[in-house]
């Protein structure tokens, strides 16, 4: 069965800095009824103010794909990797065993409006390693890599 979830029945939190509307439970934000769809756990659609982010946390076991709709939003992790993806752009992150990051907006005047996505894997995280890559639009419907960033362990 198929249901419509309307955009506006969504979660919402309202931090100033970050205006963040979540398609299933998140943080604060709980409802029995959407704890994720098989391994899709979050679809976060977050817009951060200029020269805000989210400061550095951990992440264990979890696939986490960003796509910048507006702005740019800039990844700094514990593997040494640093880059700043623009509206139009993926960032991929295999959180693996465990990586620290944060991301910014590294703005001083613009919003930065983007989704994130975290999925589950099915394996385990020990046979994987953290990697990070950024993704672009490289002709019409299709995707390219841009570069790989992360070492491998």
């Amino acid at each position: 069965m198929i249901y419509l979830r309307k955009a506006n029945e969504r979660g919402h939190a309202n931090h100033g800095w970050l205006d963040s509307w979540h398609t299933f439970s998140f943080a604060n934000y709980y409802d029995a009824n959407f704890m994720g769809f098989s391994a899709l756990r979050v679809i976060n659609d977050d817009v951060i103010d200029a020269g805000q982010g989210f400061g550095t946390h951990p992440h264990k076991d979890m696939e986490i794909l960003t796509y910048v709709l507006e702005g740019v939003v800039e990844h700094q992790d514990s593997m040494g990797n640093k880059e700043q993806v623009p509206a139009g752009e993926f960032q991929i992150m295999s959180a693996g065993t465990g990586v620290r990051h944060s991301e910014y907006n590294p703005s001083s005047t613009e919003r930065l409006h983007l989704y994130q996505i975290w999925i589950m894997p099915e394996e385990n995280a020990s046979l994987r390693a953290m990697s990070s890559a950024g993704l672009m639009r490289c002709r019409a419907n299709s995707w390219c890599c841009r570069r790989t960033l992360a070492k491998a362990r």
